[in-house]
């Protein structure tokens, strides 16, 4: 049923239990404090709009152009850090009224030398199209993700009408919207390195199969080794966290990583939505942004304000993701969840490298389980991962 793959250069360690998005497992367990993965907490404050009704005083003169900054001032606010520095965007510095403010779709645009955003559809969620050398981008008012070249990606703050134009709010249009349209990420092409962590082992078993008795950890571990010796065509260096049932604690595979200097890590999984068994699709995480809400949270507060140290990865990471989970969802014709961003994995925030985390299916849905369960759909997930860092 599952790949067989002898490298003895593969790299085990053992225990501790793990947990990650959407899997069906305990709660995610502290990584131990006295290893050398810290978080930093930034102490500037600075005032960002949630995502929550808009209330703006009645207008006392026509309403504004399209190039009209609104100031989180009029805004319900939490708190976040101030940018170190205005980030430089192609050249050209990212406007100083561009922070920690609702930014007209129409500028921004103009910003990237895009055309002015066409109105698609209208009603109470209106949807509006800008036309990227990377693909159309479409913005939904009221949806927390937009579709970058006919793929989702998650937004911290969904888009608002303010007057009548749409505007989205700074972080994300410099954190995702900025990224995606500017020139794509580009992998290391000699002497690349690149651990693949199959997730879960051991006692951690993972979600259920809702069709049978297996479970995630065998097969996210079948994934991984169907994966290796494609990537090793490639040319890739590959390391596995693990080549059997082995339980690891969520360090030692941030360790494994920092130990061969990976260039990229890959933490591959399975979903489970119970009760909701209707769910299906994949799903491709990356951390957090410093400043933006997460699109997945668990019982961890999801503090905005904090750095942690992939997150001098965060232009890397949605790159690398965006660039996966389009290819997985060609290789296996799976429904798009998205690609989305996460904060209490600390499996991905203690990298020192790009990381991404790969949620392969939904377990809980009996279609989609039984898809999983046969050796041609992990196939398919593994050359649609290949395929996505060629």
């Amino acid at each position: 049923m599952y790949c067989v793959l002898r490298i003895r250069e593969w790299i085990v360690v053992g225990c501790a239990a793990l947990a990650f998005a959407g899997c069906q497992t305990t709660s995610e367990r502290p990584v131990n404090p006295s290893t050398s993965l810290t978080t930093t907490s930034l102490p500037e404050p600075m005032t960002v709009a949630p995502a929550a009704p808009l209330t703006l005083p009645p207008p006392q003169r026509p309403p504004p152009n399209s190039s009209t900054i609104v100031s989180p001032s009029a805004l319900p606010t939490v708190t976040a850090p101030v940018p170190r520095e205005s980030p430089t965007i192609n050249g050209r510095p990212w406007p100083a009224d561009w922070f920690n403010a609702w930014v007209p779709l129409e500028s921004w645009g103009r910003f990237n030398g895009l055309p002015k955003p066409q109105l698609l559809a209208g009603g109470k969620e209106p949807l509006y199209q800008l036309q990227s050398s990377n693909g159309l981008v479409l913005v939904k008012i009221g949806s927390q993700s937009v579709n970058i070249a006919g793929m989702q990606l998650g937004l911290g703050f969904a888009p608002r009408l303010i007057r009548g134009f749409p505007y989205i709010h700074s972080l994300d249009a410099q954190k995702t919207l900025q990224v995606m349209v500017d020139s794509v990420y580009r992998l290391p092409q000699t002497n690349r390195t690149i651990v693949i962590d199959a997730g879960h082992g051991g006692r951690d078993s993972g979600a259920l199969s809702c069709i049978g008795h297996d479970h995630e950890k065998y097969f996210t571990l079948d994934w991984a080794c169907c994966l290796a010796p494609l990537l090793t065509a490639r040319g890739w260096n590959v390391v596995m966290t693990r080549t059997n049932d082995t339980e690891l604690s969520l360090a030692d595979r941030v360790a494994i990583a920092d130990r061969v200097k990976a260039d990229v890590f890959l933490s591959l999984h399975f979903n489970s939505g119970v009760p909701n068994r209707d769910l299906t699709g994949l799903e491709t995480y990356c951390l957090t942004p410093t400043g933006l809400p997460s699109n997945l949270v668990r019982d961890d507060e999801d503090d905005v304000r904090q750095a942690h140290p992939n997150n001098l990865f965060d232009q890397e990471n949605v790159q690398l993701a965006s660039r996966l989970h389009s290819s997985l969802l060609r290789s296996t014709g799976a429904v798009d969840r998205g690609v989305r961003r996460a904060r209490f994995m600390a499996v991905l925030r203690y990298q020192n490298r790009p990381a991404v985390l790969v949620e392969g299916g939904y377990l809980s849905n009996t279609g989609e389980a039984r898809r999983i369960a046969t050796p041609e759909y992990r196939q398919a997930l593994a050359e649609g991962v290949a395929r996505g860092l060629d």
